[in-house]
């Protein structure tokens, strides 16, 4: 395993965030990963490639266009970065907290600005009482589409992880008349199951 300088690793780690988990651009994230590369969710199954990797996270982010993911720490060691995000969405109720709850990323660096490897590591006990919660204010106070991609808390964790102000959320699947987010896992009929 290489190691590489700290410095380009750091600067290939912000820019995949910003590219990824804050302007939403999916495509162009999965991108900044090798052709070989893997990306192991435990729930739904490991992707192969920019390919699958995009059809996946858009397919699930697309299911839950309220979910945005604030940066809460990380650290390179080597050529690996751990960092912490929050899945979080603003509440539908007016003045009312977040609803959110934690995930870890662990990312292999493979040079010239590609990643190799992603693993999430989340408890589904937590994702449940998110959605149950979401869904219960979501009732209360319906939202639109825009309304979801509101983005409003960015937290005060990581200066640089976050939009610059007036940013309006535009995932690169919004305007795609042929995109279909997943309704259940099921529905992926591509990569591994872990299960």
């Amino acid at each position: 395993m290489v190691d590489f300088d700290r410095e380009e690793v750091e600067a290939a780690f912000r820019h995949y965030f910003m590219v990824g988990q804050v302007a939403e651009d999916w495509e162009a994230w999965a991108r900044l990963f090798t052709d070989d590369a893997t990306y192991t969710d435990h729930f739904y199954g490991t992707f192969t490639g920019p390919s699958e990797i995009t059809r996946f996270i858009e397919g699930t982010m697309g299911a839950a266009p309220q979910v945005y993911n604030p940066l809460v720490w990380y650290l390179i060691d080597g050529s690996r970065v751990v960092y912490k995000v929050l899945n979080r969405a603003d509440n539908p109720e007016p003045g009312a907290p977040p609803i959110d709850f934690p995930s870890m990323q662990i990312i292999q660096y493979a040079g010239d600005g590609k990643w190799r490897s992603e693993e999430d590591v989340w408890v589904m006990g937590e994702m449940k009482n998110f959605a149950k919660e979401y869904a219960q204010a979501s009732a209360r106070w319906p939202q639109t589409l825009d309304e979801k991609l509101s983005r409003k808390d960015w937290g005060t964790w990581v200066d640089w992880a976050r939009p610059e102000p007036g940013h309006v959320a535009r995932p690169s699947w919004v305007d795609r008349e042929d995109f279909t987010p997943f309704a259940s896992i099921h529905e992926i009929d591509f990569g591994i199951r872990s299960h």
